[in-house]
C-alpha cells in the first residue's frame, strides 16, 4: 500500500514539475487594424507579470502585427499594456498553456452618433488562443 502511494506521489511531482517547471516559447502579437483610425499610430507599452516586454509605437495595419517571442511558463500571467497617446489601458489575467499566442489589439474609442463617447473608451483587447494566428 505504502508502495503505491509513493507512486502516485512520484508520478504526480514529476507532472507537476513538466507542467509548471518548463517554459515554451509564446509568440506576443501586437497591433491595430480599425477603419475608423486610418494612418493613426500610438505608443504602447506591454508588461507582463511586471516586466516590461517592449515599448514601440503600432500603425493602423490589418494585415501587419507587431511580433514578439518571449519565453512563458504554463499558469496564470498578468498582461498589461498602456498607451499615453491613445489613453487607454488594459489589465488582464489570462492562463497560459504550450502551443498558444497571446493577441493585443488596439481598439480606439467608438464615436457613435447618438451615444456618448465615454461608453466606449479606447482600449486594448488582449486574449490568448492556440497557434497559429491567421488574419481575419
Amino acid at each position: 500500500m505504502k508502495r503505491k502511494i509513493i507512486i502516485w506521489i512520484s508520478v504526480l511531482a514529476l507532472i507537476t514539475f513538466f507542467l509548471f517547471g518548463l517554459k515554451s516559447e509564446t509568440t506576443i502579437y501586437l497591433g491595430m487594424s480599425s477603419p475608423t483610425s486610418d494612418g493613426y499610430s500610438i505608443d504602447a507599452e506591454v508588461k507582463v507579470d511586471g516586466e516590461v516586454i517592449t515599448k514601440d509605437s503600432i500603425n493602423n495595419n490589418p494585415y501587419k502585427y507587431k511580433t514578439i517571442k518571449k519565453k512563458l511558463g504554463v499558469g496564470f500571467r498578468k498582461v498589461e499594456v498602456l498607451s499615453e497617446r491613445a489613453d487607454a489601458y488594459s489589465v488582464r489575467t489570462i492562463f497560459v498553456l504550450p502551443n498558444q499566442y497571446l493577441l493585443l489589439e488596439f481598439l480606439p474609442s467608438m464615436e457613435i452618433e447618438g451615444i456618448d463617447p465615454t461608453e466606449y473608451p479606447s482600449r486594448f483587447d488582449i486574449a490568448n488562443r492556440f497557434n497559429p494566428f491567421r488574419y481575419e
